[in-house]
């Protein structure tokens, strides 16, 4: 039975949105007034937002009920520079969408990708060697930011890539250098679907042997699925949504790893029972060597979900943890926030990847929600967890992180949660 009586209402002086404001207004917030309350914006609708972070209305809202739901605010950006790819697409048209995407995603398809991964983390350890050597300190922002595009690029255009990236010139490389995710980084970044369209065109005349992302979509548009906007859309979506995540979850694990010799030992105790040939092939150890790096990346994670603000729009009124949502309303649901609840973690600011080997009551699984949840849960976790866990195995084989600044790296909350600034670490060799 639905409550009677509304949650607190909460006056704010500006709407929220994916920014920082947002983010300590949300942690204030909830302290002060628990995990449902409802906002009232500057001009004065008093029904127009809600914020919920108890697990159970959470499941209600991206699992149980989504069909109620639509996307909310905050995602103009998004499409502006993505156009109408998975992450903004709604309805129908996303249903068909993720369905003609979803076999790339399947293990056996991603499993032609295990190997570039681990070869291209080999490439960045020669790197971090050399560096080693001299006694310099790794700037690993920009570092694993640049590593993470060439895995994703070669991905998605695979026998291409050699074509995009011609002497070292990354057309894509804005996306490393320019931190701004503004309307003149848009303009830029748009671009480059000129690119997109050039390369998908020729792979639709002429289709290649290999098992890429590109070749997945130009299968679609030559059956006619799909249309080549549609496909580009994709594209830029996988380039972008595939990229900025891992990297910035990587950049916090190594700032975690170098700060906590505990956890950083038991790490490289894993990676050492790893036969590398197989993770090579098989992106994983025999059965439970890599348990611990999974936690570590688990954890990780839940401290700095790169996926930080999830919105929604209610189509109709709907019942939602015990309350009465109006059509209109918009929903925010913070994974940031839910993760460090306290009335549901333990130490929730601390880190520890032990919490993951421990029984807890998740209300359950939607206290945690890294690639959000339900239907709508991230297509590319998988591959994302395969690209974190093969980067962590094959350099803590070789090297012992040691960091040059130990105090908790800030943070900058746009569309995503990323450092706000670099996290320098020095390796040494094992």
């Amino acid at each position: 039975m639905a409550a009677t009586v509304p949650p607190v209402l909460v006056s704010s002086e500006s709407s929220l949105g994916p920014n920082d404001a947002t983010r300590r207004r949300l942690d204030a917030w909830h302290a002060e007034y628990g995990p449902v309350y409802r906002v009232q914006r500057p001009d004065g609708n008093t029904a127009a937002e809600w914020v919920i972070h108890e697990p159970e209305a959470v499941r209600d809202v991206l699992a149980r009920r989504s069909r109620h739901f639509t996307k909310g605010q905050g995602l103009d950006r998004v499409k502006i520079l993505l156009g109408n790819g998975l992450m903004v697409s709604e309805g129908d048209f996303w249903q068909r969408q993720r369905r003609l995407m979803q076999p790339a995603f399947r293990p056996q398809s991603l499993a032609d990708f295990y190997s570039m991964i681990f070869d291209e983390t080999r490439k960045m350890a020669e790197e971090l060697g050399a560096a080693a050597d001299a006694n310099q300190p790794v700037a690993m922002v920009p570092r694993i930011s640049e590593l993470i595009l060439v895995m994703v690029l070669k991905s998605v255009f695979g026998p291409d890539y050699d074509a995009l990236v011609i002497h070292d010139d990354n057309p894509f490389r804005l996306l490393t250098a320019e931190p701004a995710r503004d309307l003149s980084f848009a303009r830029r970044f748009h671009i480059l679907t000129r690119l997109v369209h050039r390369l998908l065109a020729k792979r639709c005349e002429q289709p290649a042997a290999s098992n890429d992302f590109l070749g997945h979509l130009a299968s679609a548009v030559s059956d006619g699925a799909m249309s080549e906007r549609e496909a580009v859309d994709e594209v830029m979506t996988l380039i972008v949504a595939g990229h900025e995540t891992t990297a910035s979850a990587l950049a916090f694990a190594w700032h975690l790893l170098a700060t906590h010799p505990d956890v950083l030992a038991k790490a490289q105790a894993a990676a050492d029972s790893v036969d590398e040939d197989q993770l090579r092939v098989l992106g994983d150890g025999e059965r439970g060597q890599l348990e611990w790096l999974d936690h570590i990346v688990a954890e990780t994670l839940r401290l700095y979900p790169p996926g930080w603000l999830l919105s929604r729009r209610a189509l109709t009124t709907v019942d939602v943890g015990g309350y009465y949502l109006d059509a209109g309303v918009q929903v925010y649901i913070s994974p940031y926030i839910l993760h460090r609840d306290p009335a549901i973690w333990v130490h929730p600011t601390g880190f520890d990847p032990g919490r993951f080997e421990r029984p807890f009551d998740r209300a359950s699984r939607f206290a945690y929600i890294p690639f959000a949840a339900g239907m709508r849960r991230c297509i590319g976790e998988q591959l994302a967890r395969v690209e974190m866990r093969t980067h962590l195995v094959t350099l803590l084989r070789r090297f012992t992180p040691h960091p040059m600044d130990a105090t908790p790296p800030s943070v900058e909350a746009g569309i995503n949660l990323r450092p706000s600034s670099d996290i320098p670490i020095q390796f040494c060799k094992r």
